[in-house]
C-alpha cells in the first residue's frame, strides 16, 4: 500500500450517526507508547481490541455478563384492554437497576373537561382556532402604532386650499400612528398642495382631519446627490479593471464586472485521474498559491471520495491514494482564491 495516502484530521470528527464501513483499527504487534495520550485510544493488539484508559491497556475482548434483576412487579407486561394505565412508580436498587414498576388507571377525576364556546371569555371555556385567529388579527390591527401600515384604497385630497378630507383607516377602526395612504388625485391637505403618488402618513393616533397630524412625502426628489453607504443617490458603474482592483468606494458593480472579479480571483479546474497502476498523481495548476482546496468524486457513481491532496509548490499539488485507480476512475476539482 502507498504510505503517503494519509488524511490528517486535526479536529474532532462528527459523522452524524453514520456507519463506519470497511475500516480497520490500527494494528500493533507490541503495545505502543502512550506518553501524552488521553484515555479512549483503541487499537488492534494481536487481533484483539484494546483501549487505553489513561493508566493501562484494557482488553475489550473479555466477555461481560450483565447481571439479571427480575422485576417483582410489572403491570405493563400484559396488554391493557380498558382504561388508560399510567406509570406511577419506578423503584431501583443501589446499583441503579430497575427492580419494580408500578402503575395506576386514569380515572374521570384525573381528566379536566374542556368545553368549546366562541361566545365568551372565561376560565371555564376555550375558543376554536378560528376564533383565536380572528381575535388576534383584530387585536394586532387595533394596537399597531409606530410602523408604516399601508392602507388600501388610497386617499383623495380636498380640492379646496385650506381644508382637509379625513383619510379612511382600513386595518383598524380608527387612525393609528404610521398609517400610510397613497394620494390618488391632485389637491390640498390644508395649505399644502399634493399630487398623485405622494404619500400621507399619520404621525399620531386619531389624527382626524387636522393637517398638522400628518406627514406628506412627495414622490419627486428635488435634490439628487451622489450615493454613499449612508445616503441614497446617484452612483456610477465601475469598469472591470476597477472592480477587480476593489479599491473604489464610490462605484457599483454590474453582473459583467462581478463575473470579471470572480474569474480573476477564483480559479477552478477539473482533472481526471487514474491510469490502472499509479497511486500518486502530480497536478500542475499554475495559480501561484499554496491555498488550494479540492473535491474528488468517483466517476462511476458520483460518490465523494476523501483523498490525500498536498501542495508541493505554489503551482503544483500531489494526490495520493491507497490502491491503484482504474483509468479516469476519479475526477478531482481544484479551487483557489487569489489575492
Amino acid at each position: 500500500m502507498n504510505n503517503n495516502a494519509v488524511i490528517s484530521n486535526n479536529a474532532h470528527q462528527d459523522n452524524f450517526f453514520g456507519e463506519l464501513q470497511r475500516t480497520r483499527f490500527h494494528y500493533h504487534d507490541t503495545l505502543p507508547d502512550t506518553t501524552g495520550v488521553p484515555a479512549g485510544w483503541i487499537i488492534d493488539y494481536k487481533g484483539q481490541l484494546h483501549q487505553w484508559n489513561g493508566t493501562s491497556w484494557i482488553n475489550l475482548a473479555q466477555n461481560y455478563v450483565h447481571p439479571d434483576y427480575p422485576l417483582t412487579n410489572n403491570p405493563f407486561q400484559t396488554d391493557q384492554t380498558s382504561g388508560l394505565l399510567l406509570l406511577s412508580q419506578i423503584l431501583t436498587n443501589s446499583s441503579g437497576h430497575v427492580i419494580k414498576v408500578a402503575g395506576r388507571n386514569l380515572t374521570n377525576a384525573d381528566i379536566v373537561s374542556i368545553f368549546l364556546n366562541d361566545a365568551t371569555q372565561s376560565g371555564t371555556y376555550t375558543w376554536s382556532s378560528n376564533k383565536i385567529k380572528t381575535y388576534i388579527e383584530n387585536l394586532v390591527g387595533q394596537s399597531l402604532t409606530g410602523a408604516l401600515i399601508y392602507q388600501p384604497g388610497g386617499y383623495t385630497p380636498s380640492t379646496t386650499q385650506g381644508s382637509m378630507t379625513t383619510p379612511s383607516p382600513v386595518t383598524s377602526a380608527t387612525i393609528k400612528t404610521g398609517m400610510v395612504w397613497v394620494i390618488t388625485a391632485n389637491g390640498w391637505v390644508g395649505n399644502e398642495p399634493v399630487s398623485v403618488g405622494d404619500h400621507l402618513i399619520a404621525n399620531t393616533d386619531d389624527a382626524s382631519n387636522t393637517p398638522k397630524n400628518y406627514q406628506i412625502i412627495e414622490k419627486g426628489i428635488p435634490d439628487i446627490v451622489d450615493a454613499t453607504d449612508a445616503v441614497k443617490g446617484l452612483i456610477q458603474i465601475a469598469t472591470d479593471v476597477e472592480a477587480i482592483a476593489g479599491v473604489d468606494p464610490n462605484k457599483a458593480m454590474t453582473p459583467r464586472s462581478t463575473k470579471a472579479v470572480l474569474d480573476a480571483k477564483i480559479k477552478s479546474k477539473t482533472w481526471q485521474i487514474g491510469d490502472g497502476s499509479s497511486v500518486t498523481f502530480p497536478i500542475t495548476h499554475g495559480w501561484n498559491t499554496l491555498n488550494v482546496d479540492y473535491i474528488c468524486y468517483r466517476n462511476t457513481d458520483n460518490r465523494k471520495i476523501n483523498i490525500s491532496c498536498v501542495a508541493t509548490s505554489a503551482n503544483d499539488v500531489q494526490i495520493d491514494v491507497l490502491a491503484p485507480l482504474t483509468p479516469n476512475e476519479y475526477r478531482i476539482t481544484l479551487t483557489a482564491r487569489l489575492d
